[in-house]
């Protein structure tokens, strides 16, 4: 069983990139994604520089500020120059992100990652928001810098790159899920995909945290999970080969290419 470990929001908080070194230095992560334009992503970024794990752009468009000039981003940004909430993006009829705009801002970002890390992202994908303009502007930008956009929830994208989503949790009341039944009872459906894509958000709760995001608990909660003898157990049992995005997707290609 081969499964692709991710851990988004690398950057957001310095609890939230507490918790994702911790997962990746005690757990099984194997792909971060970086949120270039939050003030921590520098201090993210050299937590698990020197750890192995496969760093991607995890392109956010709703917490903090932009990095681009929000006067020429107004469909992304409120009065006050920061991003519009992912709550407000939601509570819109229509998708009102302005394609143009919202490519300068994944540009800027990527220019960001450069700058951070010395080197381009091995993934390429974006935070919280469902928006068709969002999904069209990183795809074209990393069609133009030659980037691996990722979209495993796209079954077009998952069939050309050999990459399935695991089926997705139900938070409850208290915003939390049971790891075990999702992971070992398998209600993420790993069993009959050749390599899926398991997504966490590990870290500590900070007070930024608790003003900018609603996972919050959740947070130290996937942390201990992921860092558990239990979750060891299981994918020694379970023979599973932990995979990068870059790794599988060689692989598959060139399976694919024989």
């Amino acid at each position: 069983m081969k499964i692709i470990f991710r851990a988004d929001d690398l950057g957001f908080s310095e609890g939230v990139n507490c918790g994702i070194y911790r997962a990746v230095k005690d757990g099984p992560i194997t792909c971060t994604g970086l949120m270039p334009n939050m003030p921590q992503a520098a201090a993210g970024y050299e937590m698990v520089r020197d750890t192995g794990v496969e760093v991607g752009q995890h392109t956010n468009i709703c917490v903090g500020r932009p990095l681009s000039d929000p006067a020429r981003i107004p469909s992304l940004v409120g009065s006050d120059g920061n991003f519009c909430t992912s709550r407000e993006i939601r509570a819109r009829k229509q998708d009102t992100i302005v394609l143009e705009e919202v490519e300068l801002e994944i540009q800027a970002q990527l220019d960001r990652f450069r700058a951070i890390t010395g080197k381009d992202p091995a993934y390429f994908e974006g935070h919280a928001v469902m928006s068709p303009n969002f999904f069209q502007g990183l795809k074209n930008v990393a069609a133009r810098n030659g980037l691996l956009y990722c979209d495993p929830v796209d079954p077009q994208w998952s069939k050309e790159h050999g990459i399935q989503c695991a089926s997705f949790y139900h938070l409850d009341e208290k915003g939390l899920y049971d790891p075990c039944k999702y992971i070992f009872g398998d209600e993420a459906k790993l069993t009959d995909k050749e390599c899926s894509v398991l997504v966490f958000h590990p870290g500590y709760l900070d007070q930024y945290l608790l003003d900018h995001s609603s996972y919050t608990l959740i947070r130290p909660m996937e942390t201990a999970f992921l860092c558990s003898d239990a979750l060891r157990d299981w994918m020694r049992q379970n023979q599973v080969e932990p995979m990068t995005f870059t790794g599988r997707v060689r692989e598959f290609l060139g399976k694919d290419g024989q």
